[in-house]
């Protein structure tokens, strides 16, 4: 059976998964607040509150309607949604390949030497993890 993957997120969506994960649980108003630091041109409180609505529907988030303020929370773990994503991304842009899109990674020149240095000390795990699989 295969994976369900999570609905894909917008740029927008991202940032604000990005702060849940950080700082939850979140009211709008702290929501707002992360959302517009350091931007020239803030976002209004009606747009976060769409970006909230499609979040929840979504089921990236939660909403406690328990108090005046609603606090929102993330409803999926930050690793199961970075993995929902990477696969979504993996599928549309390599076709589902992961040698392809280490491949772009690679060859993008972006990746520092340590961070190839980790590569290969993944890759070797991995490796022998398999191997010592019947």
């Amino acid at each position: 059976m295969a994976k369900k993957s999570l609905p894909p997120l917008s740029a927008a969506e991202q940032a604000l998964m990005d702060i849940l994960w950080k700082k939850h649980p979140a009211s709008v108003l702290e929501l707002l607040e992360a959302v517009n630091q350091g931007r020239s041109e803030p976002v209004t409180r009606n747009t976060l509150q769409t970006q909230l609505t499609r979040l929840e529907a979504k089921g990236w988030i939660s909403r406690d309607d328990s108090s005046r303020s609603h606090a929102y929370e993330p409803a999926v773990a930050e690793q199961k949604g970075r993995t929902s994503v990477l696969a979504d991304l993996k599928q549309r842009f390599f076709g589902g390949s992961n040698l392809a899109l280490v491949r772009c990674l690679v060859e993008s020149g972006d990746i520092s030497e340590e961070e190839l240095v980790e590569l290969r000390k993944l890759v070797r795990g991995s490796s022998a993890k398999k191997g010592d699989e019947p």
